[in-house]
């Protein structure tokens, strides 16, 4: 019953050809199949693999995944089966030594952890996850380092039950120990289990999994009018509810799961909406991501040798990267379940950090209601809440800036294309609710932007219902002024006028006319605004797409786009000069109506973001040392 009992054949990888270093490698290992029974082993690892990429959400998961087959022959076939946990008493000489009734319960199949582990890192030294196949009928699981289980009927579902616990950290969400009607598991210790998916709390407001639920679900939503035994009476709520359901955890009453049913609680059945976006989280980091095209990302630099980027998926999740100097790109990660507005080029994320240890963001959900999350070193992510009353255009841009590290200004639209504003400081919070600026409306589809040349000075554009371009200031000596035209232009209705203050004295001023021409003008303090537009350098752009402009130092500025014929193209200007010719960068081709975002972490670097004509997420960079490098797709390094 040690390793004398058997020896390691061989290793055969069984699916996938990702890259080791950025895939999740499953290694199975048989325990208890003699050199006679090694195609029984073969069976029942190419059943696995077909269960697995057969469930929710793995199947979509499948370019990250890798499957290893580790042969062991052993003297014997079988498991040990205790008859003291009600067993037959057998044993058998195993070189993993599996043995069923671990804590006097037949079920649970424990084996010697040590050895599994070492022989998966010999075999498969990138593994994520090591399952022992138990050659025998015996019905038995476990999870934990690693993960274990028989050729009982319903063998996969086991398998991926266990996988639950020993890849993803999720609780078992049935309400009994060894055999059920337990009378010490009445009531769950008044102590918050760790794993995502079950819970003592029923406070809707701090419960794990609040982004979920919706607020005509009630919580609790079931709970068990008899605590002596387990209740499995049905779901007052249809199928897929996220709330929370009591008995879980072991437990008759006092722990709660979030739907009625999941594979953490019966076999054959789906994993519910938590556990799967747990299993997303854990997958994610390894992916490319799909990125709405039309929604720009939005890119932080909250200290010179960091970026955090956010981005909306096709399906309006919202999602972020980040990369440091010292560790490369993370990996994209799902944010606390928040979903963007679809409607128009659809809401994007926008992100500011007020200093280099927090971030707040903004966008615009599905109810068309503007939301907000934040982020800080000492305490992570927040989840997303409600801003206001207001109801917005299905696609608005929520518009952020910080005037300084205690205040927020924020600029959208409504529904009627009313522009809005709202703000929030540090001695007061959040305003009460949103104020119309000066009876301000907005064409469909154009946002409101801003910039802040002053601490106490704002000045914000968008496009009017006649297309043409219309700005107002504000300043905390006098308040808001009125509209007024910034004359010589007509735009197309969702053009965004995008603004850049090079210096307290000098704004810029970039946007796209009605023929899609790349247009600027610009203001300063001494001679106010200029005689009308001018065309940049013959620049036109793919309908849809706005221009990005960035100043890395106050004498120059760069501008990007994608072209009529899709492709990523810059121009920049440096003072005393003419607008360089535009020029492709580095061959990058991104989507029709696409966008680009751009950010200087300091006055010789540019960092570019796009969605490419696969719909994937890349990036490229600019230094002044190197010039441009080549795009790659923005995952994980």
């Amino acid at each position: 019953m040690t390793t004398a009992d058997g020896a390691v054949i061989g290793t055969t990888q069984i699916h996938g050809n990702a890259p080791r270093n950025k895939a999740f490698n499953i290694v199975l290992l048989g325990d208890g199949f003699t050199a006679a029974q090694q195609g029984a082993f073969d069976a029942a690892a190419t059943a696995f693999v077909n269960a697995l990429l057969g469930t929710n959400p793995f199947g979509d998961l499948r370019p990250v995944i890798n499957v290893f087959r580790v042969n062991v022959r052993s003297t014997d076939s079988g498991a040990d089966d205790p008859a003291a946990a009600g067993g037959t008493g057998a044993t058998a000489r195993t070189y993993f030594d599996a043995s069923f009734g671990g804590g006097g319960i037949r079920r649970l199949l424990l084996a010697n952890t040590t050895t599994v582990l070492t022989t998966a890192a010999a075999q498969v030294p990138e593994f994520t996850l090591a399952l022992l196949v138990v050659n025998s009928t015996v019905y038995g699981g476990a999870g934990g380092s690693i993960g274990t289980y028989s050729l009982a009927g319903g063998a996969t579902e086991i398998a991926i039950h266990e996988a639950g616990h020993t890849a993803f950290g999720l609780a078992d969400e049935y309400p009994y120990w060894a055999g059920g009607n337990e009378a010490d598991r009445q009531h769950h210790p008044a102590t918050e289990p760790g794993e995502p998916n079950v819970t003592i709390n029923t406070n809707r407001n701090t419960l794990k999994w609040r982004w979920a639920v919706a607020a005509s679900t009630p919580i609790p939503t079931q709970t068990n009018p008899n605590p002596a035994v387990e209740d499995y009476s049905p779901s007052p709520v249809p199928a897929g509810t996220v709330g929370t359901f009591e008995g879980a955890h072991y437990y008759h009453a006092g722990a709660y799961r979030p739907e009625w049913n999941c594979k953490m609680r019966n076999l054959g059945v789906e994993f519910c909406a938590i556990c799967k976006a747990v299993i997303w989280n854990r997958f994610r980091p390894l992916m490319t991501q799909e990125v709405r095209a039309s929604a720009l990302m939005s890119v932080v630099a909250r200290y010179p040798e960091h970026l955090d980027v956010f981005a909306v998926g096709p399906d309006g999740r919202c999602v972020s990267n980040w990369w440091d100097a010292g560790s490369g790109w993370a990996g994209w990660f799902s944010l606390m379940g928040g979903v963007a507005a679809p409607g128009g080029a659809g809401s994007p994320i926008t992100a500011i950090s007020r200093y280099d240890r927090h971030l707040d963001l903004f966008t615009v959900g599905t109810d068309n209601r503007v939301y907000s999350a934040w982020w800080d070193a000492s305490s992570g992510w927040s989840s997303w809440f409600v801003l206001g009353s207001i109801r917005c255009r299905p696609g608005s841009v929520v518009t952020a800036l910080s005037r300084y590290t205690d205040q927020i200004d924020l600029f959208t639209t409504d529904e009627s294309g009313r522009t809005m504003t709202l703000w929030w400081n540090g001695g007061g919070g959040w305003a009460r609710d949103w104020v119309h600026l000066g009876g301000g409306i907005a064409a469909n589809g154009a946002p409101v932007t801003a910039v802040a040349r002053r601490p106490h000075h704002l000045d914000i554009f968008t496009v009017g219902t006649d297309n043409r371009v219309y700005s107002a200031w504000w300043d905390q000596r006098s308040g808001w002024s009125g509209w007024f035209a910034i004359k010589g232009i007509t735009c197309r209705p969702d053009s965004t006028v995008t603004v850049v203050a090079r210096h307290p004295d000098q704004l810029d001023l970039f946007t796209t006319d009605s023929a899609g021409r790349i247009m600027s003008t610009w203001w300063n303090v001494t001679g106010g605004w200029a005689n009308g537009w001018f065309q940049v350098s013959g620049g036109v752009a793919s309908p849809g797409s706005d221009v990005t402009a960035i100043a890395r130092y106050t004498g120059h500025l760069d501008l990007f786009v994608i072209g009529t014929d899709n492709r990523v193209y810059s121009t920049w200007w440096h003072e005393g000069g003419n607008w360089a010719g535009w020029f492709n960068v580095s061959g990058g081709v991104g989507r029709p109506g696409g966008q680009v975002a751009a950010i200087s972490r300091h006055a010789e670097q540019i960092d570019v973001f796009v969605t490419g004509s696969d719909g994937l997420a890349y990036s490229t960079w600019w230094n002044g040392a190197g010039g441009w490098a080549g795009w790659f797709q923005l995952g994980i390094t």
